[in-house]
């Protein structure tokens, strides 16, 4: 599953695409909010362009794998590969 961490001061706004399935759209995640399935993470099949909007207007966007996870600071974002989740 992608799943996206928000660390910033300000929320962020996500567009995830479905080329392998899942919800698309634009979600909004708060500042070190509770994270939680449909809110913070997506599942998806492969390989996906994620874009990023901070408050103000800076858009990144880049392409994401299925089970990557997005870390998203004020600055800065990463992404740690491969992080294999389960829920329960």
């Amino acid at each position: 599953m992608v799943w996206v961490s928000n660390y910033a001061s300000v929320s962020i706004v996500v567009s995830l695409t479905g080329n392998t399935g899942g919800n698309t759209g634009n979600f909004t995640i708060y500042p070190k909010q509770n994270e939680t399935w449909s809110q913070n993470h997506w599942g998806r099949g492969g390989a996906e362009t994620i874009t990023i909007t901070w408050a103000g207007g800076k858009t990144k966007s880049f392409t994401i794998q299925k089970d990557d996870r997005v870390l998203v600071w004020d600055d800065a974002y990463g992404v740690e590969s491969n992080v294999v989740t389960t829920n329960v």
